[in-house]
């Protein structure tokens, strides 16, 4: 557990986000997200963000559990309808504000960094009711407005900054965005990569508008990053899954550090004969607001196959297939467990974008787990976060600007496909997806392993 070349002042930590931890979702003046009006579409299959595990109610529980493992930094979103219900509002909701205010005051009282994702899946409906949500260029004001808002009130208290969670996500799973799985497939992805320009361009502003007002701050995307392999050696399997991860995961970077938009990614919406409704300006708009940190949520490797037809006309996600290694252990999600894929791609960063801070903003174990005589002996967690970790410590023994490292999660949370059947966290929460049972929060094997680790390398 002593791992080498960890820097002083590195910030260990652990992540959650907004609509999956906290509960509350009437409370105090909250509106309704798309996150929300997922959920309940599944209501009577698993839980939904009505009550989660009440980390509003209990957050200053969690934070003395933070504190106690000994946390450097933690990871969280502000959940943007609590803070403007409808999101178009011309003055935010003072209780939602409060609430940050003692959450983010309460953190730094123990010494852990607040990181801060602005945008973590939860859109306010009201604004994909009103004109579409991100479909329209009308959410890049709203999305400006609510991030100015969260710099006037947080600004001097928060140096880390995270825009848009997994943007790529949201496009490839478009009903996260309000888009209906049931239009045509060239109009929903016609939709979807406008509202992903759309994203793009509204986070420039904020890259812009936070390093001017706060030029010591660190601001940047959270990626949803995929390390792919290519199932043999062949030529045309090494050149599927390098298309898959520049297309998914490399062109967000891209845009996001250097302010352009990879051709290669335009080649492939061309492919689908898709054409992104651009105005005058937006080209200078993406390379003056660029991100001075770069956030990463990485959790295994997708090893890939170019389809037996090979034909370089069809769109990305049509001509390959996901391949499982009977060699590598996996979840019962299907994500396997491959430690060394972390440093080979936290190498591939360190060759395209150099001395980037780097904050591995989530990375994690999931599993079905029983509390049994007030404890849970989580061990295949505790081998994912040693061997993670140590290939992390020889990422940057090889040069990669690594700062943090915030697994997901710190404590059991909805789970947005599987409820609360499938559990991140290194603290176990007393309730099951209809149950809210004791609530009582009990710590797993992995806390007092990741404690010994932050203890041995702080």
């Amino acid at each position: 557990m002593d791992y080498k070349k960890i820097p002083n002042g590195f910030l260990w930590g652990a992540s959650t986000s907004a609509f999956q931890v906290e509960g509350a979702y009437r409370e105090d003046g909250k509106g309704l997200s798309i996150a929300d009006i997922r959920s309940f579409r599944k209501s009577k299959e698993q839980l939904d963000t009505k009550v989660t595990v009440d980390h509003y109610h209990h957050w200053q529980e969690d934070i003395g559990l933070m504190k106690e493992l000994g946390l450097k930094s933690y990871r969280f979103s502000i959940s943007w309808p609590r803070i403007f219900p409808n999101g178009d509002e011309k003055e935010p909701n003072k209780a939602g504000l409060n609430f940050y205010h003692q959450l983010i005051d309460a953190l730094l009282e123990n010494n852990i960094e607040p990181i801060v994702t602005m945008y973590h899946f939860d859109q306010p409906y009201g604004l994909i009711e009103k004109y579409g949500g991100w479909v329209s260029r009308d959410a890049i004001k709203d999305f400006v407005k609510y991030a100015e808002c969260l710099l006037d009130e947080f600004g001097d208290k928060v140096r880390y900054w995270l825009t848009i969670n997994e943007q790529a996500v949201l496009v490839v799973a478009p009903d996260m965005l309000g888009i209906d799985l049931n239009l045509p497939d060239k109009k929903r992805y016609e939709q979807a990569f406008q509202a992903n320009y759309h994203m793009w361009l509204a986070q420039a502003e904020v890259f812009k508008m936070c390093q001017t007002r706060f030029p010591n701050s660190k601001i940047g995307p959270a990626v949803s990053y995929i390390t792919t392999l290519p199932a043999s050696r062949k030529s045309f399997d090494v050149m599927a899954a390098k298309d898959l991860e520049d297309f998914y995961s490399f062109a967000q970077m891209e845009v996001a550090l250097k302010g352009k938009i990879p051709i290669y990614f335009e080649n492939e919406l061309k492919k689908l004969d898709i054409t992104i409704e651009q105005y005058s300006g937006d080209q200078e708009l993406l390379l003056s607001g660029r991100a001075n940190c770069l956030g990463v949520n990485w959790y295994c490797t997708t090893i890939v196959e170019a389809k037996s037809t090979n034909d370089t006309e069809q769109f990305i996600f049509r001509r390959i297939e996901r391949i499982r290694d009977n060699d590598l252990r996996y979840t019962n999600w299907g994500w396997n467990f491959d430690p060394i894929g972390l440093r080979y791609g936290l190498r591939q960063l360190l060759n395209r974008y150099a001395d980037i801070p780097i904050l591995i903003t989530e990375c994690g174990w999931s599993e079905e787990e029983e509390l049994i005589d007030g404890k849970v002996h989580d061990v295949r967690r505790i081998e994912y976060l040693d061997k993670h970790i140590e290939q992390m410590a020889l990422a940057i023994q090889d040069g990669v600007n690594v700062i943090s490292f915030n697994p997901w999660s710190f404590i059991d949370i909805l789970s947005v496909g599987d409820g609360m059947e499938k559990r991140y966290g290194m603290v176990y929460v007393d309730r099951s997806n209809f149950e809210e049972r004791s609530m009582k929060r009990y710590k797993k094997d992995s806390f007092e392993f990741y404690k010994k680790v932050i203890k041995a390398n702080s």
